[in-house]
């Protein structure tokens, strides 16, 4: 009796012992949440930040370097591309007139076998012989606005330049265009054309410094 009283204690007190640690390893479960759910609910708790947007550029047209090869005229000139260029903005006297020989006269002076930097308009291509109209960089500056301040060169709104650019063309554009020669004035003296341009006769400016008579400005007139 006593013997079988000891193996039901003994087991007894083994059934108490598994119960007490799955009720230990429950608690331990419901305490402790797994990792993975830990991770989901950090995550889901904390709102998505969207990523910044790249920012956008535009680019400015890029110019074309070129070597004038061959000008046709005081404002139309061929390059070593095979183009012909119709400078935007601007309108020579034709060839064979005095004007347009001056004209061309100034444009490969300044222009031919050197290299310019050719820009284009936005929307602008061609003019409506189909030469290119471009801005014609040169490394004293821009063409168009050096050949307006002379007689022979003038502003011309009919290429598509902006009002902006076609305004400044027009602030360097003295008594505007003038295509036939000077009249000659006796020998000794001066013609003007009323608006204070003084043309001197052939064979020179007779000794006066440059700019003297027109108050230094001298740019227009054949003997600066």
């Amino acid at each position: 009796m006593r013997k079988a009283y000891k193996v039901w204690t003994g087991i007894a007190a083994g059934v108490f012992v598994i119960v007490a640690i799955s009720d230990l390893s429950g608690a331990s479960e419901d305490r402790s949440p797994s990792s993975a759910s830990t991770r989901a609910a950090t995550s889901s708790s904390v709102p998505a930040v969207p990523a910044a947007a790249a920012p956008t550029t535009v680019a400015a047209p890029a110019g074309d370097a070129v070597t004038v090869t061959h000008v046709v005229d005081g404002d139309t000139f061929r390059t070593s591309d095979g183009g012909t260029v119709q400078v935007i903005g601007i309108d020579a006297c034709e060839p064979g007139t005095y004007g347009g020989d001056e004209a061309t006269r100034h444009a490969r002076s300044t222009l031919e076998g050197r290299q310019v930097t050719l820009t284009r308009e936005p929307g602008i291509e061609l003019d409506r012989h189909g030469n290119d109209l471009r801005y014609v960089e040169t490394p004293g500056g821009d063409f168009a606005e050096s050949a307006v301040i002379y007689d022979h060169t003038t502003v011309y709104d009919g290429h598509g330049a902006p009002a902006a650019y076609l305004a400044e063309l027009r602030s360097r554009d003295y008594g505007g265009q003038v295509c036939a020669a000077p009249a000659p004035g006796p020998a000794g003296t001066y013609s003007s054309d009323g608006d204070g341009n003084v043309d001197w006769p052939t064979p020179g400016d007779q000794g006066l410094p440059d700019g003297l008579l027109t108050g230094g400005y001298c740019a227009r007139k054949w003997w600066c």
